[in-house]
C-alpha cells in the first residue's frame, strides 16, 4: 500500500469521491442587466431659450462652495455632488432639474441619479465654462 492510500485509510477516505446530482449546486441565472439610463442635454442656448419662454427650471450646480464663488448661474441651487442623495428631497419633483458643473463631466454623471429617483433632469452640457461663452448671465456665491 503507498503513502497517500494509507494516508486517505488513516483519515477515512479510501473511497473515491462521489459526485450526486443533490451535491451539485443549482445553476444560479444571471440578473438581468439594467437598462442604461440615457442622460437628456442642454446646451446653454437651448437652456436660455427655454427660459426666454417662460419654461421653469430648478439649476443645480454640483460644484464645490469654492468653484461657485468664483461663477455660478444666478438663482441656481447649490447642492455639492456627495451631498445630492441626502438632499435631492429639497428639490421640487414637479420641476425639471438642469444639473451643472465646471464643464460638463460632473454634472453628466450626477445627472443619472435624480432621473433614477423618478425626477425629470437633463444635463447642461459643456458647464459653466460654456454658458459663459454662450453669454449666459453670471454671479458668484
Amino acid at each position: 500500500m503507498g503513502i497517500m492510500q494509507s494516508f486517505k485509510k488513516l483519515l477515512g477516505n479510501d473511497k473515491p469521491a462521489q459526485i450526486t446530482t443533490s451535491s451539485i449546486s443549482p445553476t444560479l441565472t444571471p440578473e438581468p442587466e439594467p437598462e442604461p439610463i440615457v442622460i437628456p442635454e442642454l446646451s446653454p442656448q437651448e437652456l436660455m431659450a427655454a427660459q426666454a419662454n417662460g419654461r421653469t427650471f430648478v439649476v443645480l450646480d454640483c460644484r464645490q462652495g469654492w468653484e461657485r464663488k468664483q461663477a455660478s448661474i444666478p438663482e441656481s441651487t447649490h447642492i455639492p455632488m456627495n451631498d445630492i442623495p441626502a438632499r435631492l428631497h429639497d428639490l421640487d419633483p414637479a420641476l425639471e432639474i438642469v444639473v451643472v458643473c465646471a464643464h460638463g463631466n460632473r454634472s453628466y454623471g450626477v445627472t443619472g441619479y435624480p432621473i433614477k429617483q423618478g425626477y425629470h433632469a437633463h444635463n447642461l452640457s459643456g458647464g459653466m465654462a460654456r454658458w459663459q461663452v454662450a453669454g449666459g448671465e453670471v454671479g458668484s456665491g
